[in-house]
Parts: C-alpha cells; sequence; structure tokens
C-alpha cells in the first residue's frame, strides 16, 4: 500500500477534521491574531465607521477579533463532533469552511460598527478590509498544520516499514498471534490472529475486539487506527473505514445496503460499514486472492 497521502484526498479530508488538527489549527489562529491585534494594529478597519463612542480603537479591533475567533471555534468543535462517526465528503468540507469564513466576517464587521457605537458604515470595503485581515490570520496556522502533519505521517511511516520489513503482503496465520504496541512501541497486547474481530477508533485509542473464550472482548490500545493500519494492513487486517478495520479471516459476508456497503464477521452480530473512500479497496481485496 502506497503510505505517500500529499494527494490523497480523503486521507487530507480526514486529517483537516481531526481532533487534533483542529486544536493545532485554533491554538496558532489565536497566537496569530494576539500578534496582529498588538504589534500590527490593523486600525484601518475603524476609518470604515463613524466613531461615537469613547472605547479606544485598539479595545475595538480587539473585541472584534475575539467575535470572529468564536465563531470559528464554534464551527470547528462543530466539525469535530460531527464527523466523528461519519465522514465528509471534500466538497462539504468546502462548503463548510467558506460558510464559515462568511460568518466570521460578518460577525467581526457587526462588532466593529456595534462597538463603533453605531454610526454610518461603509459595510463593503469595511467586510473586504476584515476578509484580507481573517486569511492573513489563518494562513500560517494551515501551513504549520499540514507540515506537522506530514511530519508525523513520515515518521509513522519510518516506525511501520521497520516492523513489517520481513513479512509485508504476507497475512498471518490464523493459529499465530499477532502483537499490538502502543505509541511508545510497548507491547500492549497479544491473541491469535483468528481472535482479532475488528479494530474500532476511539481518537488518539483503538479498541481491539476479539474473541476471549466463548465471548466476545474489548482491549483498548494506546495507539491510532492510522499507525495500526500502516503497521498491520498487509498481515490481513485491512482498513474499510475512517472508524474500522477488519480481520479479514472473519469476513464471511459482504453485502450491500442503501447506506453503502457492509461487513458481515463470524461470532458477532456487528455489522461493520464501508466507507465510500474504501470501497474500491475492499471489493478489490475480496474479489483477489489475497484471502487464501
Amino acid at each position: 500500500m502506497n503510505t505517500d497521502q500529499t494527494l490523497n484526498l480523503p486521507a487530507i479530508v480526514r486529517f483537516l477534521t481531526s481532533k487534533e488538527a483542529n486544536l493545532l489549527f485554533l491554538a496558532l489562529s489565536f497566537l496569530m491574531a494576539v500578534i496582529m491585534v498588538v504589534f500590527v494594529q490593523p486600525m484601518s478597519v475603524l476609518d470604515y465607521t463613524t466613531q461615537t463612542t469613547r472605547l479606544a480603537p485598539l479595545a475595538q479591533v480587539a473585541l472584534m477579533t475575539v467575535g470572529g475567533l468564536t465563531v470559528v471555534i464554534v464551527s470547528r468543535l462543530t466539525l469535530v463532533f460531527f464527523t466523528l462517526r461519519r465522514e465528509l465528503p471534500i466538497y462539504s468540507l468546502a462548503v463548510w469552511m467558506f460558510v464559515e469564513l462568511i460568518l466570521c466576517v460578518s460577525v467581526s464587521a457587526l462588532m466593529a460598527w456595534s462597538l463603533s457605537g453605531g454610526g454610518a458604515v461603509q459595510l463593503a470595503p469595511l467586510a473586504g478590509d476584515i476578509l484580507l485581515g481573517i486569511l492573513s490570520v489563518f494562513l500560517i496556522p494551515n501551513v504549520i498544520a499540514y507540515l506537522s502533519f506530514r511530519v508525523r505521517e513520515l515518521r509513522s511511516e519510518l516506525v511501520a516499514t521497520r516492523r513489517r520489513f520481513a513479512s509485508e503482503n504476507q497475512s498471518v496465520p490464523a493459529e499465530q498471534s499477532i502483537n499490538f504496541y502502543d505509541k511508545g512501541c510497548r507491547l500492549s497486547f497479544s491473541t491469535r490472529f483468528a481472535n482479532v474481530l475488528y479494530i474500532e477508533a476511539a481518537d488518539n485509542y483503538a479498541n481491539i475486539h476479539y474473541i476471549n473464550g466463548e465471548k466476545e472482548d474489548t482491549f483498548i490500545l494506546h495507539n491510532s487506527l492510522k499507525d495500526l493500519e500502516k503497521e498491520y494492513s498487509g498481515m490481513g487486517l485491512l482498513r474499510c473505514h475512517r472508524g474500522y478495520m477488519v480481520n479479514v479471516v472473519n469476513v464471511k459476508l459482504m453485502r450491500k445496503e442503501r447506506s453503502g456497503l457492509v461487513l458481515e464477521l463470524a461470532s458477532t452480530t456487528k455489522t461493520i460499514p464501508v466507507s465510500k473512500s474504501y470501497t474500491a479497496t475492499v471489493t478489490a481485496f475480496f474479489s483477489s486472492d489475497t484471502t487464501e
């Protein structure tokens, strides 16, 4: 599997909607906003309103910036919550961010007018100036967040490559044990490969669902599903959804429902969804001879 995700739009969307990426973006945006207000002091926005208030211009800009940042914070937290259990298509994410930008400009412009005392306002020039300021604030956080994502991806790829060097693209025999490691590369859990049913994402953790005796059990592993995919995707654990990997040995049926493909597993009533971005990979896998 090619782990270079530079042009992989579904992977980029998953990154942009992740909690980690959005918290980093919000922290950097706040820092940039403080720098802009304190050091750059974009007072020109106040030239578009008639000042009928005693509130200092710097205080007006600061409060206006807080209003805009509040919109962004609410938007990004909502985005993270909304995408916890569902994937957002690239066009939907683009629309979301466009609406976020419009709301941010609108709220900031309204606050600038209100804080100035509610006098006459040149709305179009004011909104344009605010838009340029917002784009300046958001540019560097977006670049830094994406570069940090790529550095982490490359580091994970190196670790995963080292671990699977001797057995890449070879499925683990059903009776053989499979070892799971945490983020510190420490052995945390081991069981027979055939016992593993599926792995479910839980933020920076992964819930390994497996057969323990005659019942289904769960082990919480301190590792992300993304890192587990890099390490085990060529060994019989297949990523089929943003939130799931399945053990191909225990897949007994693949069927199509109105919502899309689902996988039925042996020894559990749980059905695993296959998202659109993984449909081609999953169908290609089960139509080939890789499960033999």
